[in-house]
Order: structure tokens, then C-alpha cells, then sequence
């Protein structure tokens, strides 16, 4: 039992730096040259073989059997032949350093000349696009390598004049396996992350075509509407016979049309800009007063009254012009949810370091599937809406390192929930 535990923790030492390069690193290949990815490969493939040399079985005094190979044959795999010398030199490093005969460090080096060897010349069959047939190859080509340091260790027991029993003979085989399943299993699971890499490029690709083509209908469809309308009113300025009156009329009315298109598009420039302009350290409460101030004759319009219920010293860091664009934004929003009136609560207060806002309307309400929509481009719950309002407040929020969360339900009224970090004056720089 003793001989299976250390070839099973040799296997796990083995296969946990390709799960960790994986999960940590394979994403950001892109990101950097191909040599900073083989010199990563490398340390974790030398980290690997170390460490399997730490715990490796003792036959014979001075003579050690372990996976050491496979880190090896993976480095030479993924990374290139330089890389995999530069592994094979730490192993032989490591080997004179624990000790042993003469003979033993020749045998090493032999075994690590000759998986060399086999490994390039099976490159080519297990590093290619069937992953199948790459699997196969790499168990198989692991089971060699685990054979040669078999034929290797009964050359040794015979030279020392031990005779090769069945215990012997059992452990060289399943040593053998071990080789070959360990081998099969780093390829297979490199394989996997490989796909599952290639389908979520695929699909963040599709994502953002589907988004560009889903934002570019939307935009020229709110563009093309005031455009139609301005080339309607001109056309009438064109017919002969049109009173003065009517002149002015439609010339203010295709001033207004191309207005609305300029604002749709200083609307989307604003989404499009990545960050705030003009950060500073703000009491979100006297903006929050401001916002109502300005949406004070809209709620009266509405017959809605607002309630209001904020704590002192609500510090954040944020541009004041967008922090104001955003409340006001939701409490038009809440204002408009209730056509018949009623009443807009704002709560803002301090909670675990964040600044909480709630805008609470008791309107019309939403359904799941328009609040899962909400923030994305050109979408909106009124007839005569854009969406580019809440999509900006929704880029706002985000760019403050913030979150909304909206919970509703039809008929009973919608909450808007806004959680900015915190921050103290002394704190801010």
C-alpha cells in the first residue's frame, strides 16, 4: 500500500500545477508574450518534478523511482524543447543533491535522454487537432517512458544481485500504468481546458456581435425617427404657397427633431466613456437633495409627493454632474411609474461601508424579464423611451464601483437599490 500511496500523491503533485496553470493563467495567454507563458510552464513543470524526486521510492539504496518524467514530458510537450532541458538540468541537479551511487546519476540521465527522445519524436502525434488521438498517444507514450525506467530498474537489481520477485515485478508494472494514466490524464485535462477556452471566446464573440448588431439596429432606428420627421417638415417648407406663420412653425419643429438626435448621441458618447470625469470626495446627500430639487415640478406634474429620509456624512467618490444625472434619472423613472400619483420615498443611510439609496415609487410595477433588461441599449419600459437614461445610469454606477439592485413587482411598485462604497474625508487623497 505503501508504494501505491506515493505513485497516487506523485500523480496529484503532477496533475495540480496543470490544473493550476489552467484555472489562473490560461486565460491571460493572450495578454502576454509566449515566453513569459513557457517560462511559467516551466517553473511549475520544475516545481513538479522536484517535488516528486522529494517523494520518490527507494528500491535500492541510492537508486529513486518516481514520476519525475512525466513534468518533463509535459514541458517538452507544451513548452518546447529549451524548456524541457531546462527542466531535465533541475532534475539532475536535484538527483546529485539527495545523494546516491555513480551509477545511479548515469541511469538518471540516460532515462532522461531517452524520454527526451521518444517525447519529440511523438510530439507531432499527440499535440494535434484530434484529442482523441492525442490522448491515446500521451498514455501511450507514458507507458513507454515508465517502461524504459522499468527495463532500467531490473538491468539495476540484476547488477546488484537481487533477484526479481513478484512484489518487484508487480510494482514495475503498475509503475508502468501509473506512467501511462498520469501522462493521459495531464493531457486530457489540458485538452478540456483547451476547448472549453476555444467555446468561451466563441461565445464572448458572439456576445458582442450579437450586442454591436442588437446597438447598432437600435441606434439607427432612434436616429432615423427625428431624421424622418425633420425630412417630412422640410419637405413642406419646400411646397409653394406656405404661409410665413407655417414657416416658423416647421423650421422650430425640424430644430427640435435634430435636437432630439443630438441628444441621442451625446447620450450614447456618455455610455461609451469608460470612466468619470472630475472624481472628488462628495456628501451624497446634498446631491441627492439637489436631484429632487430638479424633478421637483415633474413630480407635481404627476401629482406625486416626495418623501425623503437621508443620513448625514454619506461620503463617496464620484463625479457630482453624473452622481445627480443618475438619482434624477430613477426618480423621474419612479415618478412616471405612477400616472394616477402617489408617493416617492428616497432612503439613503450607511450600511457596512456602503452608501445605500433606495427610490421607492408604488407604481405600475415590472416583470422579471424587464428587470433582467433593464441598463441594456435602447431598452425601455415606456412607449416614448429611449433606455440610453437608464443605460447611462446603469455605466455610472458600475464606473463608481457600485451596484443597483431592482426588486418589483407589478401592480404594488419597484425599488430601486444603489450601493456606493463608503469613504471618510481623512481617507480620501
Amino acid at each position: 500500500m505503501n508504494i501505491i500511496h506515493e505513485l497516487l500523491l506523485n500523480m496529484l503533485i503532477i496533475i495540480a500545477p496543470v490544473m493550476m496553470y489552467h484555472l489562473f493563467w490560461v486565460d491571460r495567454i493572450d495578454k502576454y508574450q509566449k515566453i513569459v507563458n513557457r517560462g511559467i510552464i516551466t517553473f511549475l513543470c520544475t516545481c513538479a518534478a522536484v517535488l516528486s524526486l522529494i517523494i520518490s521510492l527507494e528500491l535500492l539504496p541510492g537508486y529513486f523511482y518516481d514520476l519525475r518524467a512525466i513534468p518533463l514530458a509535459i514541458c517538452l510537450l507544451y513548452a518546447g524543447l529549451r524548456s524541457a532541458l531546462i527542466v531535465s538540468a533541475a532534475i539532475i541537479a536535484f538527483r546529485l543533491y539527495i545523494g546516491g551511487s555513480a551509477y545511479a546519476y548515469v541511469l538518471a540521465i540516460i532515462i532522461i535522454v531517452l524520454t527526451l527522445a521518444l517525447l519529440s519524436y511523438c510530439k507531432p502525434f499527440v499535440i494535434s487537432q484530434d484529442r482523441t488521438r492525442n490522448i491515446a498517444y500521451a498514455a501511450l507514450a507514458g507507458f513507454v517512458i515508465g517502461l524504459l525506467a522499468s527495463v532500467a530498474a531490473v538491468a539495476t537489481l540484476l547488477w546488484e544481485g537481487f533477484a526479481i520477485n513478484r512484489g518487484t515485478a508487480a510494482y514495475l508494472g503498475l509503475y508502468c500504468i501509473i506512467h501511462s494514466i498520469t501522462l493521459g490524464l495531464a493531457v486530457y485535462i489540458i485538452e478540456q481546458f483547451k476547448i472549453n477556452l476555444n467555446l468561451r471566446k466563441q461565445l464572448q464573440y458572439t456576445d458582442k456581435m450579437n450586442t454591436l448588431s442588437e446597438l447598432a439596429a437600435s441606434f439607427a432606428h432612434e436616429i432615423r425617427n427625428p431624421m424622418t420627421v425633420a425630412r417630412g417638415f422640410m419637405q413642406f417648407l419646400k411646397q409653394p404657397g406656405t404661409s410665413e406663420e407655417k414657416r416658423q412653425i416647421y423650421t422650430q419643429m425640424v430644430l427640435d427633431e435634430i435636437d432630439k438626435a443630438q441628444s441621442i448621441i451625446s447620450n450614447y458618447l456618455v455610455f461609451a466613456k469608460p470612466h468619470l470625469e472630475s472624481i472628488e470626495l462628495v456628501d451624497a446627500k446634498l446631491l441627492i437633495q439637489q436631484a429632487l430639487d430638479s424633478v421637483k415640478s415633474y413630480a407635481v406634474r404627476y401629482q406625486v409627493d416626495m418623501e425623503t429620509q437621508l443620513d448625514d456624512k454619506l461620503f463617496i467618490s464620484t463625479n457630482k454632474d453624473k452622481f445627480v444625472q443618475c438619482i434624477t434619472q430613477l426618480c423621474k423613472n419612479g415618478i412616471e411609474a405612477m400616472p394616477a400619483g402617489g408617493k416617492l420615498k428616497v432612503i439613503g443611510c450607511l450600511q457596512a461601508n456602503q452608501v445605500s439609496i433606495n427610490i421607492i415609487d408604488h407604481g405600475i410595477g415590472m416583470t422579471n424579464e424587464e428587470i433582467r433588461r433593464l441598463g441594456t441599449p435602447f431598452y425601455s419600459t415606456r412607449d416614448k423611451g429611449t433606455g440610453l437614461g437608464m443605460m447611462i445610469t446603469y455605466k455610472a454606477i458600475q464606473t463608481m464601483q457600485g451596484k443597483i439592485d431592482v426588486t418589483s413587482e407589478v401592480g404594488k411598485g419597484t425599488c430601486f437599490s444603489l450601493l456606493i462604497p463608503s469613504l471618510s474625508p481623512s481617507s480620501f487623497h
